[in-house]
C-alpha cells in the first residue's frame, strides 16, 4: 500500500485582515422620495481585491447594506434626508463577510454597520431634485471588512501540487453562484438583537442578508427578551421581511 499516491484534498483558507479595502458601486439609484427604511441597497465590486497573490473578492462580487434613514423632502424648502448602511459582502465560500464604511472600528459596534449616504458622500455624488436627494447608479463607496475573517476559497490538492494546478471537481463553493440568492431584511421590536440563520451569527437587527434557495432557520436574540424562531423557505431573487415582537423574559 506504501506505493499508492494518495490523491485526498485538503480545502484552502484564507485569513482576510480587519480593515481591509474594497471599492463598491452602487447598483441602483436611491431617492429620499421613493426609497422606505429597511430597502435593501445592492452594491458590485469594483475591481478585485486581493490578500497577498489571492484574490478574496472578484469584482463583480455583490455587497448588500439597507438603508436606515429616509425623509422626503418637506414644507418651507427643507430638504429630505437619505442615509444607508452597509451590511455584508458575499464570500467565495458563500458566507457573509461583515463591513463597515471607516477604515477603523470605532467603539465596540457589533453590527459592524456604519451609516453612509448623505452624511458622508461627496456633494458631487448627490442630485437635489426638488430638495428630495437622489444618489446616482455607479456612485463609488469604499468598504471594509469588519473584523479579522477567515474563508474558504476551494479545495488544493495535497503533496506536491502546484498552485496553478487545475481545481478539482469536489470543489464545490462556487456552485451557491448557480441560483441567484434571496434578499431577507429582519427587524425586531427593539432593535439590536442577535441575528442567527442556522445555528451562525449573520449580525444585529435590523440586517439585511443574503440566503441561498431553500429551507432555513431564522433566530433572533436579545438578553431579557425571549428567543424568537422561525423556519421560512426562500426561492431564488426573492425578497422576504420579517419583522419580530420580542417578547420580555
Amino acid at each position: 500500500m506504501s506505493g499508492i499516491l494518495l490523491s485526498q484534498s485538503a480545502p484552502r483558507t484564507i485569513k482576510i485582515p480587519d480593515g481591509t479595502s474594497i471599492r463598491l458601486s452602487l447598483s441602483e439609484a436611491l431617492s429620499s422620495a421613493t426609497n422606505e427604511v429597511d430597502d435593501p441597497v445592492r452594491f458590485e465590486v469594483t475591481e478585485d481585491v486581493k490578500v497577498g497573490d489571492t484574490v478574496v473578492f472578484s469584482k463583480g462580487v455583490t455587497a448588500v447594506g439597507h438603508v436606515v434613514e429616509v425623509e422626503p423632502k418637506r414644507r418651507l424648502g427643507r430638504a429630505g434626508k437619505l442615509n444607508f448602511a452597509l451590511d455584508h459582502i458575499k464570500g467565495p465560500d458563500g458566507s457573509n463577510v461583515r463591513l463597515r464604511a471607516s477604515s477603523t472600528r470605532k467603539g465596540d459596534d457589533k453590527t459592524g454597520t456604519v451609516i453612509v449616504g448623505t452624511v458622508l458622500l461627496s456633494p458631487l455624488f448627490l442630485i437635489m431634485r426638488g430638495k428630495d436627494v437622489s444618489i446616482t447608479k455607479g456612485t463609488i463607496v469604499a468598504a471594509y471588512v469588519d473584523g479579522d475573517r477567515e474563508i474558504t476559497l476551494g479545495y488544493a490538492e495535497a503533496g506536491s501540487a502546484s498552485r496553478n494546478s487545475p481545481q478539482p471537481p469536489a470543489a464545490a463553493p462556487t456552485d451557491v453562484k448557480t441560483a441567484e440568492p434571496s434578499t431577507v431584511v429582519v427587524k425586531s421590536e427593539p432593535d439590536g438583537a442577535e441575528i442567527t440563520v442556522d445555528g451562525k451569527f449573520v449580525g444585529n437587527t435590523p440586517s439585511t442578508v443574503q440566503l441561498a434557495p431553500g429551507d432555513h432557520v431564522v433566530s433572533i436574540q436579545k438578553s431579557h427578551f425571549k428567543p424568537w424562531q422561525r423556519s421560512i423557505t426562500v426561492t431564488s431573487g426573492g425578497i422576504v421581511t420579517l419583522n419580530s415582537i420580542l417578547e420580555k423574559n
